[in-house]
């Protein structure tokens, strides 16, 4: 039975696999460039005097800001799992991107301290809903030969967004009114727009379609995604589904929250989520993520423009890098690659810190831009292991019904411990000298 006519899939959604595939690609950029650009958006704001000034920003204050983004993922969690596997990974993805738009509004806007905080939680609410979505989906959709890279990929793009804020953040410098920060705020907006608009060009997950009784549906998803619209083997290849998901039900037939605390398999993988997601944000790389400016003020690099010159080389530099780690994960092994990451990373940090203990205060041109090349370095090991595992690795060690409950765990991890060093660097970086 070739080429039927569709009853379920909308006809937006491409029937060559190929073009189906680059859309789904598109997909987990904008998605993970919305996370990349609220990241860089602080990084870069901060530079700015226009901003620092209006809010009159302390240690405390300059914390609460970055930190606000982590409390609204951190009070968001309880419906992280729920969302999308009663909603569907599309309608969840939907949702978290007009959530996201609110708080963008609210930010750039923003009069007081308080509506700025607000804005940035209810970006922190959507930004984890996206970010407990998008994965599922795509590791649902994609072949098994692509799913890694493209599992991979999808945090890489983090570096996206943060590139597309670094250069409206150099652009928007020499602004003389508030607009100089309210501007690269507001465009916040582009990622989590585009990602809205390509959502009718791709299908929902089968596996969460056949959940939920829709198999109809879900064998056009699966004849689409094969690439011939072939009912009949996409029938066989729904049953398949349908047996492993009757499996993990007769394994696990209580409450997804319960069942991954039961059993030695699911403690491990609990284990696992919590480790790597306590990692994330406590590996150093939260200095050059978030306090860029006062670490290159520190390493004697302290004028405004050659700040944000060096935020845009720094983002392309680890796009690059997350783009490379993405392609080798299939070849080095998630493991080995994640130890040579941690290895470079525990080097090149106490050589920045030695580097700016002995240079930051100094004339010497050769030492300070010696000091940004190791910062380069570390964040190029950081980029090349720990980004393209961030959004790959809690979805390939949970089993369907598990999957997005280990995901908002390994995300409720990682906002506590990012909310945790946005308040202890803030006056760490100011207290080191």
């Amino acid at each position: 039975m070739g080429s039927p006519h569709r009853q379920h899939v909308s006809s937006l959604v491409p029937s060559n696999p190929r073009i189906l595939t680059a859309v789904l690609l598109a997909v987990a950029v904008v998605n993970s460039a919305t996370l990349g650009y609220d990241s860089s958006v602080m990084n870069g704001l901060l530079i700015l005097p226009s901003y620092t000034e209006y809010f009159h920003l302390t240690d405390a204050t300059i914390g609460l800001n970055n930190a606000a983004v982590w409390i609204g993922e951190i009070i968001a969690t309880p419906i992280m799992q729920i969302i999308p596997d009663r909603y569907g990974r599309k309608k969840a993805i939907l949702i978290a991107t007009g959530i996201t738009i609110v708080g963008i509004i609210l930010q750039a806007s923003a009069q007081s301290i308080a509506m700025f905080v607000v804005g940035r939680m209810i970006i922190g609410a959507g930004a984890c809903l996206s970010n407990v979505s998008a994965p599922p989906l795509l590791g649902e959709l994609l072949p098994p030969r692509s799913r890694s890279f493209m599992l991979g990929l999808f945090f890489s793009c983090f570096y996206v967004g943060s590139l597309l804020s670094a250069v409206i953040n150099y652009g928007s410098q020499n602004i003389q009114s508030t607009w100089s920060w309210r501007l690269p705020s507001l465009l916040q907006l582009l990622p989590s727009v585009v990602a809205a608009i390509f959502l009718p060009f791709i299908p929902e997950s089968p596996r969460w379609l056949i959940v939920h009784g829709e198999e109809a549906h879900a064998q056009e998803v699966l004849a689409i995604m094969n690439g011939d619209e072939d009912l009949d083997k996409a029938a066989v290849a729904a049953q398949e589904i349908r047996l492993v998901i009757a499996n993990e039900e007769t394994a696990y037939p209580r409450n997804a929250w319960r069942e991954i605390l039961s059993g030695p398999a699911n403690r491990r993988r609990l284990l696992l989520l919590v480790v790597f997601g306590a990692m994330i944000n406590t590996l150093g790389n939260f200095i050059v993520s978030f306090y860029l400016s006062k670490i290159l003020d520190q390493a004697g690099i302290q004028e405004t423009y050659k700040q944000t010159q060096i935020n845009i080389i720094l983002s392309c530099w680890s796009f690059a890098i997350a783009i490379l780690g993405s392609f080798m994960l299939d070849i080095m092994g998630r493991r080995l690659q994640t130890l040579v990451g941690l290895s470079g990373m525990i080097i090149t940090l106490y050589m920045i810190g030695g580097l700016i203990k002995h240079y930051g205060e100094s004339t010497d041109t050769s030492g300070i831009y010696g000091t940004l090349a190791v910062i380069f370095l570390f964040q190029g090991f950081y980029a090349f292991s720990i980004t393209p595992m961030t959004s790959l690795y809690p979805t390939e060690i949970c089993q369907y019904k598990l999957r997005t409950a280990g995901t908002a765990i390994f995300r409720l991890l990682d906002s506590g411990c990012g909310l945790m060093a946005s308040f202890a660097m803030s006056f760490a970086m100011s207290d080191l000298g």
